[in-house]
């Protein structure tokens, strides 16, 4: 192989690992945050400021209710889009949330534990005062206080996590 074959491969070998260094560098960050699709990121930790149409929070509004069906208990994991912007949900496999409840205090049960997710990466845009809704149901839990906690499987939204205690009878 001549010289100018192998400056020539070698040249084309550096730009390459320097466009890639610069593709990681502009696309890196410290903090995921939650996207915007309007206006760009949301600031992190910085609720969006307060206006009309009954927007209040800065925020993805978690909530948990339930409501008891003969001898089952439904739930409904909401999360509702409290800003004045579209927000992104982004879920980067089909587990789009998680639970845990305890009974008493110890945990009885995992949403995700012992089982696989399909990786799927999607992305739900959110506009203002628009829900995302999940529901579950418990069938035959014996008596004792349950504590169910649950949250949304985007990191992006640490904070879209809620609680919900009840007693059976």
């Amino acid at each position: 192989m001549g010289n100018g074959k192998t400056i020539g491969i070698i040249a084309a070998l550096v730009g390459a690992a320097a466009a890639s260094a610069l593709f990681m560098y502009t696309n890196s960050s410290d903090q995921p945050q939650a996207k915007d699709d309007l206006l760009g990121p949301a600031p992190a930790g910085k609720p969006a400021p307060a206006g009309g149409k009954g927007i209040i929070a800065g925020t993805l509004e978690p909530s948990l209710t339930y409501e008891r069906q003969n001898d089952a208990y439904v739930f409904t994991f909401t999360v509702k889009n409290q800003t004045e912007r579209v927000q992104t949900v982004t879920f980067t496999s089909s587990k789009k949330y998680d639970y845990v409840l305890y009974r008493d205090g110890q945990k009885m049960k995992q949403f995700s534990e012992g089982k696989m997710f399909a990786q799927i990466y999607e992305e739900r845009p959110l506009k203002q005062g628009e829900e995302l809704s999940f529901q579950e149901t418990f069938r035959d839990l014996e008596p004792g206080t349950y504590t169910l906690e649950w949250w949304l499987a985007d990191p992006n939204w640490p904070n879209a996590r809620a609680k919900a205690t009840f007693t059976v009878e």
